[in-house]
């Protein structure tokens, strides 16, 4: 699957992902993963593929609701996630766009850093969010995707001292992708 949204995105990558099986050629929307993993009585045993796969349904599970499109989900390799119709809060002025988030190798001990939307830096003031980057932004880490209509939103969770990013041993709870999309939203919404 990452091969595909390699392709389709046109990013390269020094560690090759194995290629896609002929049965994942589209993401799997979380919640259907989960239960085909279920129903074949396949645990992963994984850390950051249990973290991805736990937290993943939890945010199909919220963003099917009210006709949402649920979330995609790279069931591969578990390098990225996207919600198709993310809420943009009423400071823009598009009112839906669709957010995707890049896991780190080190996930869930190391938050993601930034997030892409489809949306550009416009708001309802006529001003611009500086957060809001064309390509890559300033982050080494952070592949330009603007060519495929993704730009990156900088903002980074605190890693060290208190507050910081600490993941619980249990996966559903915080500091979790719920967690990180609550530092998403804030950050959206600050008129900073």
């Amino acid at each position: 699957m990452w091969k595909f949204l390699a392709d389709l995105f046109g990013i390269s990558s020094t560690a090759a992902p194995s290629a896609p099986s002929a049965s994942s050629q589209e993401a799997a929307p979380a919640f259907e993963l989960a239960q085909r993993r279920v129903a074949a009585g396949k645990r992963t045993t994984n850390r950051r593929a249990r973290y991805i796969q736990i937290q993943a349904c939890q945010l199909a599970e919220r963003f099917s609701k009210h006709g949402g499109e649920g979330i995609l989900l790279d069931e591969e390799e578990y390098n990225w996630l996207i919600i198709p119709k993310y809420p943009m809060p009423e400071r823009w002025r598009q009112r839906w766009t669709k957010l995707m988030i890049l896991f780190p190798a080190a996930y869930p001990d190391v938050p993601p850093t930034g997030f892409y939307l489809t949306i550009r830096a416009r708001l309802k003031s006529g001003g611009r969010d500086n957060h809001l980057f064309k390509g890559g932004g300033f982050y080494a880490e952070a592949p330009d995707l603007s060519e495929n209509g993704w730009f990156w939103y900088c903002v980074h969770a605190q890693v060290q001292g208190a507050g910081g990013w600490k993941p619980s041993a249990d996966p559903a709870s915080p500091d979790n992708l719920y967690t990180f999309l609550n530092m998403a939203r804030e950050a959206l919404t600050a008129d900073d």
